[in-house]
């Protein structure tokens, strides 16, 4: 069976402007996710989140932060009414921010509070024939050893896809991810539609884990895709099909994106030069063309580094 494999949603990075280029120019995602969507009180979506899920993209799962049922239920109400089969719930959020309001991987501070959360959602799911909800997870706030607990809720429930990536929240990005974390979920939801998601920079990083996991869905990969934009594809079993005119194509594309919205070169390369923090490591070698980059103070001066970085 062929595996799925997703793109995780990089705040501030991979946003509708992103995926739009980047379809265009790199093949091998099979599913993407937006940036968190805030649903709270007030029941209105802001205009920057609407440009994240609207038009509708069938490839695309919205995803939802937020601590109160009744909240995320009308979320799904009205991503159901766009079209949406599908919407996840992130209680794997680090953020400092996110977790002091209890939310993303503030809620696994409290196992039975999120399992009656999730009873209410489920009811309203069934009752009113809303999406599908999956959800994307740590494995616990502190400890590795509170994965068992939060597996044990979770599997009770008919998630649409359950996406797990083995840190605890206090290892934020720093720790090596531990596929024996992920083995405690792979056992409690072995019939559900498991996704490993951490760490996976390779093809090799990649087949490790499904050969470790042969039953999961799916891999979702984040940072390693803008390190290397071909991996999707590569992990699909394409060739290596590197070329620099694709890499520059797709930057100018993404330039243009953000112009349409944003004012002047000063913004546009603060977008452009955060990507470059994880694409620049493709090129270990170019320490100089790199430093012009984030010395850049326009396009023009943008455009001669990326080029000579590029060798165009």
């Amino acid at each position: 069976m062929k595996k799925r494999i997703e793109l995780a949603p990089m705040e501030g990075i991979i946003t509708a402007s992103f995926r739009k280029c980047y379809k265009k120019y790199f093949k091998g995602i099979d599913r993407y996710y937006t940036p968190f969507i805030a649903a709270n009180q007030t029941h209105t979506f802001k205009a920057r989140e609407k440009r994240e899920f609207i038009p509708y993209e069938e490839d695309l799962v919205p995803q939802i932060l937020t601590n109160d049922p009744d909240d995320l239920i009308w979320a799904m109400r009205e991503l159901s009414d766009l079209g949406y089969k599908e919407v996840n719930l992130n209680i794997g959020c680090p953020s400092g921010t996110v977790v002091a309001k209890g939310k993303g991987a503030g809620m696994l501070k409290d196992i039975s509070a999120l399992d009656g959360f999730f009873d209410v959602i489920f009811e309203a799911i069934e009752k009113e024939n809303l999406p599908g909800l999956s959800v994307k997870t740590r494995v616990g706030m502190t400890s590795h050893k509170e994965a068992y607990d939060i597996a044990e809720t979770i599997s009770g429930y008919p998630f649409s896809a359950i996406i797990v990536h083995p840190r605890i929240r206090e290892e934020y990005y720093n720790e090596n991810a531990t596929p024996d974390s992920f083995e405690v979920f792979y056992d409690k939801c072995q019939k559900s539609a498991l996704i490993y998601n951490g760490d996976l920079n390779s093809p090799p990083d990649v087949d490790l884990i499904l050969k470790r996991f042969p039953y999961i869905k799916g891999v979702m990969l984040g940072r390693g895709a803008l390190v290397d934009p071909f991996l999707p594809s590569k992990v699909s079993g394409e060739k290596d099909n590197y070329d620099p005119n694709v890499i520059y194509l797709f930057l100018q594309d993404l330039w243009d994106e953000y112009a349409s919205y944003l004012s002047g070169d000063r913004d546009i390369l603060f977008k452009m030069k955060d990507l470059w923090n994880f694409l620049g490591k493709a090129y270990p070698h170019n320490a100089r063309e790199l430093k012009q980059i984030k010395k850049a103070k326009n396009r023009n001066e943008y455009d001669i580094a990326v080029k000579e970085l590029l060798l165009l």
